[in-house]
C-alpha cells in the first residue's frame, strides 16, 4: 500500500465543519448515538464493508467518531488505463478534548503510517492521511480532524472495487488497533 500523510492544520483554505449540513439536506449523523442512522448514509448503503467500518469506528470501544463519508468510482480516462474506486472519510476523536490537541492527531497518523509501511503489497491501493483544521461548534476552540482517502486501482471497475473493499478491511483493523493503543497509552477507560 502506498501511504501519504500531511499535516494541514495551518492551511486556511481547507476547513472541516462539525456538525455539518449541506445544500442538498444531507447532514452529520451521530452513529454513536444512533447506529441505525447508518442506513441514511449513501456510502454505507452502497458498500457493506464500508458500513461495517463506520459502525466499528463509532462503536463504544473506539476512540474515533466519523463525521462524513463518501465513496465513488472513476472509469479509466484513456484506453488501457486503470479504473479506480475511492472513499473518503473524516474522523474526530470521541473524547472531545483531544480534538483541540494536534499531537493526538499526529500520533494517530504516525501509528497508521508505521503500520502500513510494514506492508509490502502493491501500489494498487493507496491511502492519504490529512490532518485538517476543523470548526467543532460555534464559539468552540479551533480543532482538528483526520481525513482518510483510500484509492484502489484495477484493470476494470469490479477489480478496483474488490481491492478497495479489501483495503477497507485493513483500514478498519489499523484504526481499531491505533484506537486501542491510544487508550492504553493515555489510560482511557471504555
Amino acid at each position: 500500500m502506498r501511504v501519504e500523510s500531511a499535516n494541514l492544520l495551518s492551511d486556511k483554505t481547507v476547513r472541516i465543519e462539525f456538525p455539518w449540513k449541506d445544500a442538498t439536506g444531507d447532514e452529520y449523523l451521530d452513529l454513536r448515538e444512533n447506529p441505525g442512522a447508518i442506513t441514511q448514509i449513501a456510502a454505507a448503503r452502497e458498500s457493506p464493508p464500508f458500513a461495517r467500518l463506520l459502525l466499528e469506528l463509532n462503536g463504544e470501544g473506539s476512540q474515533f467518531r466519523t463525521i462524513r463519508a463518501k465513496v465513488w468510482a472513476e472509469a479509466a480516462g484513456q484506453a488501457g488505463g486503470e479504473d479506480s474506486f475511492h472513499s473518503r472519510m473524516e474522523l474526530i476523536f470521541a473524547h472531545d478534548p483531544f480534538n483541540t490537541i494536534p499531537k493526538r492527531f499526529e500520533d494517530a497518523v504516525r501509528r497508521l503510517v508505521e503500520l502500513w509501511m510494514k506492508d509490502g503489497s502493491s501500489d494498487a491501493l493507496a491511502a492519504r492521511l490529512e490532518i485538517l483544521p476543523c470548526t467543532h461548534a460555534p464559539g468552540a476552540r479551533p480543532g482538528g480532524a483526520l481525513r482518510i482517502t483510500l484509492v484502489a486501482r484495477g484493470a476494470n471497475a469490479e477489480q478496483a472495487q474488490t481491492r478497495w473493499a479489501l483495503g477497507v478491511v485493513r483500514l478498519q483493523q489499523a484504526l481499531l488497533f491505533v484506537s486501542r493503543a491510544m487508550k492504553q497509552k493515555l489510560g482511557i477507560e471504555s
